[in-house]
């Protein structure tokens, strides 16, 4: 028994790393950026309901527990599917009108339960916990994606002589190929200007999810176009300005969100 038990923990850290978007560097620094441009009464708001925790060390907590049997059902929160080919409307409409469990439907529950003070504070970290990682999720292109391809993880990928996948290669490799842990990310990219910064948080969520469908629609054409699913050299260099703006909006987005919810909170 004791060996079984041992087993499963080892398979269940496995598993739960393997699940990690934009992998665990990816959401630390944009939980990082974020914390970087709070308010002051935003970061004593987070500090009262995480304690000594950081948006940065809890940005993985959605992942890591979606594996145990009673937070199952959150695994539907973390990606929306849609069929390419939609222009802003029909994408807007389709994401409003769906009735499944989804990204964007668990990110305005999260919102609603966050900004409510009659909220146990027990609830309101635990919302906290998924507005991080959620809204670094929706920047993930590929997971504002295809049901079809499992928002890419069938798409099997020729990347530097390994095998992999179109949804890994944006969940984890390309950041890691660069090297950096999420502090050296954060000082790398966290350079937005205040224009870009005051553009960016003041589009809606639904543009935010917008934005990373436009990315992965473009992802899918350019696989359809590779010889043997094959990477062309450069690919890496061709593709780090989208990942550095995405985790940048994420960041900053994030900030904008939290700012706008916790500010006025006691």
């Amino acid at each position: 028994m004791i060996k079984s038990n041992y087993l499963y923990s080892i398979f269940f850290v496995i598993v739960c790393f393997a699940l990690v978007s934009w992998g665990g560097t990816g959401h630390r620094a944009i939980g990082k950026i974020a914390s970087n441009h709070l308010t002051a009464d935003a970061t004593a708001a987070v500090q009262e309901l995480l304690g000594t925790e950081s948006l940065a060390e809890v940005s993985t907590w959605a992942d890591e527990i979606r594996m145990k049997p009673e937070f199952k059902y959150t695994t539907p929160w973390h990606y929306i599917n849609l069929p390419l080919g939609l222009n802003y409307r029909q994408f807007k409409e389709k994401v409003e009108s769906m009735t499944n469990d989804n990204v964007y439907s668990a990110m305005l529950k999260q919102e609603k339960i966050l900004a409510d003070k009659n909220e146990t504070k027990e609830k309101r970290a635990e919302a906290l916990k998924f507005i991080v990682h959620f809204v670094g999720d929706l920047h993930q292109p590929m997971h504002v994606s295809r049901a079809e391809d499992q928002g890419g993880n069938t798409i099997q990928l020729n990347y530097n002589d390994k095998g992999t996948n179109l949804h890994s290669l944006w969940d984890s490799r390309l950041i890691e190929h660069q090297g950096l842990n999420y502090e050296e990310i954060v000082n790398k990219y966290d350079h937005a200007s205040a224009k870009e910064i005051r553009k960016w948080q003041k589009a809606p969520l639904v543009v935010w999810m917008w934005e990373s469908y436009e990315i992965s629609s473009k992802l899918y054409a350019e696989v359809d176009q590779m010889k043997d699913r094959t990477l062309e050299a450069g690919y890496d260099d061709k593709h780090y300005a989208i990942i550095e703006k995405r985790m940048q909006q994420a960041g900053l987005r994030l900030a904008g969100l939290l700012n706008g919810i916790l500010s006025q909170q006691p």
